[in-house]
């Protein structure tokens, strides 16, 4: 690519493919520049440092990744809008795993289309007669338990490994195969033999997400 036709966007989609190969280990003005096939220094005159191309990044990653809006006609009450807002956040996390990182740190994760989906979950807590300091704090909830969730299925990646993949040296998953595990303490008895399915990542997460979402609407049945 000539300078002359370099941009911010072709820079931003540039450090997204590379971070999603690479991770953010890998992630560098050079390695950047190389794949445009120009000087590093010619992306300073788009973005100021590596914190703003981040922030950039994650920000558009949100733009590609909204959270949707009812069909015409329909009315999604907050829990519907909890359980999709985990749909479209595992998704983005699977795809680009590098972003669950991004999002965990402030100065990255709210520019203005990630605001937007925050907008999206903060409206639908609104439905609970809560003030928007609280729908808020409710939102931060729903998405640490989301992205918490999601951490084992993106971790191989994040930290660049590759063996043991599916955890075949993990005493719980010996435990739930029904396989003799050492020093088992007694009140994980009962999960012996009860097969992989039992504590299946996305049974987790929806039994976890319902038992959030009572937990709202118990204070806001209280308050």
């Amino acid at each position: 690519m000539a300078e002359s036709k370099l941009t911010r966007a072709s820079i931003v989609d540039t450090a997204i493919t590379v971070a999603d190969t690479e991770g953010l280990d890998g992630l560098s003005m050079r390695r950047i520049a190389d794949r445009l096939g120009v000087g590093a220094m010619s992306l300073y005159r788009h973005v100021a440092n590596k914190d703003e191309l981040l922030a950039a990044m994650t920000d558009e990653v949100s733009r590609r990744n909204p959270y949707p809006a009812p069909p015409a006609g329909e009315r999604w009450s907050w829990r519907r809008r909890v359980h999709i807002a985990a749909d479209v956040d595992r998704a983005l996390y699977q795809r680009h795993p590098w972003v669950l990182l991004a999002f965990a740190m402030p100065r990255y994760s709210f520019g203005p289309y990630s605001l937007r989906c925050l907008a999206w979950l903060v409206e639908g807590f609104g439905e609970l007669g809560v003030d928007t300091a609280e729908a808020t704090r409710m939102a931060f909830a729903v998405w640490n338990y989301i992205s918490g969730c999601t951490l084992p299925l993106v971790s191989e990646v994040l930290v660049r490994r590759t063996e043991d993949r599916d955890g075949a040296g993990s005493p719980l998953r010996a435990l739930l195969t029904g396989q003799s595990v050492a020093d088992m303490p007694d009140a994980l008895g009962g999960l012996a033999g009860r097969g992989l399915d039992a504590l299946d990542n996305d049974l987790v997460l929806r039994s976890g997400l319902d038992a959030l979402c009572d937990g709202f609407a118990a204070l806001h049945a209280r308050a």
